[in-house]
């Protein structure tokens, strides 16, 4: 017996010995970062706002292939890389339903079909990664913002709140798995364009068991995605996707680089009228994380049952947007629809599509014509003559001047009183004028009352010599007594430095003589202040 005890201690030193050096391997994770969506809608990995339609449901299988999803980098770097799976085919089986237009609730369960690698030994274990495994059993939940539900033929801004939580069904020492149950909250932002344009932002948290393999911490992540769907045969049911997404690592060892697996894929989709939505594509890993994948290739084929509202949403989805009815223009005249007041009748765009007129025929379009009712003559200005009636004045477009401080009226303003002229003509039954003359405010009253008077006996006696007869005519001075504006001002005085004419109502009996005629006759003089000086006559031809 001892000769045997002596034997079977060695050995069993050697076992321990053995069994020390062999130490335990790491813990496993689930290297699936990727996880698709099961609406035929969504964009793959991009998840839309837009909850499926109220008891419609979708299936199908989601098919991907990645190549090296986890490989190692030995810190002296001579031996390469050392792919631990080198390439993954999986599979997920999904299926959706929707409830009251607000809620979607789906189910995935991903089966790694096939899958291969190096040896594991240099993280404990000998042999190759198992080749077919479960994976972990996914729920998917999604509701509507309230305010942001975007209807299914809808377009603008849609936004969501989703769930997912996932169950330790995978076989972890595959890597299939995380051993624990996880759940991951999220937002979904994104607006449809008319076009149907379709942007997506996905953004959220996912809880996850912490873990340090092969010296690098892994735990919580931040997962995201933006994503992109446009139409290319819009009528055919043909959109082309893209989309970046990925998660960043929430925690890590000092010294240690954030572990950011992220890909960029692209791909084509086919809604067929069959229900039938096939989705294929591909994309580059960026290489920032031991579990980001060099390659990636998808394809899935997802079914909506016809006849469902969702298989409606989508057959609506595929007919192009009406075009806008073209502007109408019947009348040819660059004035479109509502802007037009007359659609029949060309016109200008300044008339508003009408034609302009022009009820005096003065050749002074009505629209800025400020005498619309009134010819404009040859010497008038905006529509306007120089001279015409307007209640029971004539009114003048330009004031008559006179010589400073003097009675003398100046040749400028001689068209003036023969456009009054030829308006009394016009009116015979126009019994008599009294022409007003007002002053400023400088000088004294006595001073300014007398040289209106003379001023306006000026005026009467200038339409007398035109051809008015003497007794349609008065005059009378007012001096500074009524002013228009603030003498004040150099343009106030202006204003108040005026001659007016004012129509006298017709008189069935002798006409009452004029109040200034005799005083203005026998007083009118010339000069400046306290110097009279004889008027200049008016000259006997007119200019």
């Amino acid at each position: 017996m001892k000769p045997s005890r002596t034997l079977l201690l060695p050995l069993l030193l050697g076992l321990a010995l053995s069994t020390a050096a062999h130490a335990a391997p790491d813990p496993r994770f689930n290297i699936q970062v990727f996880r698709p969506s099961g609406a035929p809608q969504d964009l793959v990995m991009v998840t839309q706002s837009r909850p499926l339609s109220h008891l419609s449901v979708s299936a199908g299988p989601y098919f991907s292939y990645s190549l090296n999803p986890l490989s190692l980098v030995p810190k002296d770097g001579d031996l390469g890389s050392i792919s631990l799976v080198g390439n993954r085919l999986q599979l997920d089986v999904m299926a959706t339903v929707g409830l009251f237009d607000w809620f979607e609730v789906g189910v995935d369960m991903p089966l790694v079909l096939l899958q291969g690698g190096q040896n594991l030994e240099v993280i404990g274990t000998e042999g190759p990664v198992e080749s077919f495994a479960l994976g972990d059993l996914r729920l998917m939940g999604k509701v509507a913002v309230p305010g942001f539900r975007r209807s299914a033929e809808g377009h603008g801004w849609g936004a969501a709140l989703t769930l997912n939580v996932s169950f330790p069904t995978g076989v972890q020492e595959a890597f299939a798995g995380d051993g624990e149950l996880t759940w991951a909250p999220g937002l979904v932002l994104d607006y449809r364009f008319e076009s149907g344009i379709l942007l997506a932002f996905n953004g959220g948290f996912w809880k996850r068991p912490d873990v340090i393999f092969s010296g690098v911490q892994l735990g919580d992540m931040a997962p995201f995605g933006l994503g992109t769907e446009v139409p290319l045969l819009r009528g055919s049911g043909i959109t082309a996707l893209g989309m970046v997404n990925g998660a960043v690592g929430l925690k890590k060892a000092p010294g240690q680089e954030r572990q950011i697996p992220a890909e960029l894929l692209i791909g084509l989709r086919w809604y067929s009228s069959l229900g039938v939505t096939f989705t294929f594509g591909g994309g580059l890993g960026c290489g920032c994380s031991l579990a980001s994948p060099n390659l990636s290739f998808f394809t899935s084929i997802i079914w909506v049952p016809a006849k469902t509202r969702e298989w409606e949403a989508i057959e609506r989805f595929k007919e192009p947007p009406e075009p806008p009815p073209p502007p109408v223009d019947p009348d040819n005249d660059g004035v479109i629809g509502e802007r037009d007041r007359c659609p029949n009748l060309e016109g200008p765009v300044e008339n508003a599509g009408c034609p302009d007129t022009d009820a005096d025929s003065d050749g002074v379009v009505d629209r800025i014509d400020k005498c619309p009712d009134v010819p404009q003559g040859k010497r008038g200005r905006d529509g306007c003559p120089l001279a015409r009636t307007s209640g029971n004045k004539i009114v003048i477009l330009e004031q008559v001047n006179f010589a400073t401080d003097q009675d003398v009226i100046l040749s400028e303003s001689y068209p003036v009183l023969e456009e009054v002229a030829r308006v009394m003509e016009e009116n015979p039954k126009m019994d008599r004028i009294l022409i007003e003359g007002h002053t400023d405010s400088r000088a004294s009253d006595q001073y300014n009352l007398e040289l209106s008077k003379r001023r306006a006996f000026s005026v009467k006696r200038f339409l007398i010599e035109t051809g008015v007869a003497a007794e349609r005519v008065c005059s009378q001075g007012f001096g500074r007594s009524m002013p228009l504006a603030d003498n004040a001002t150099e343009e106030g005085m202006a204003l108040n430095r005026r001659v007016e004419f004012t129509i006298q109502p017709p008189s069935d009996g002798p006409r009452p003589p004029c109040p200034d005629d005799v005083e203005a006759a026998s007083k009118k003089k010339g000069g400046k202040r306290g110097t009279p000086k004889p008027a200049a006559p008016k000259p006997s031809k007119k200019p």
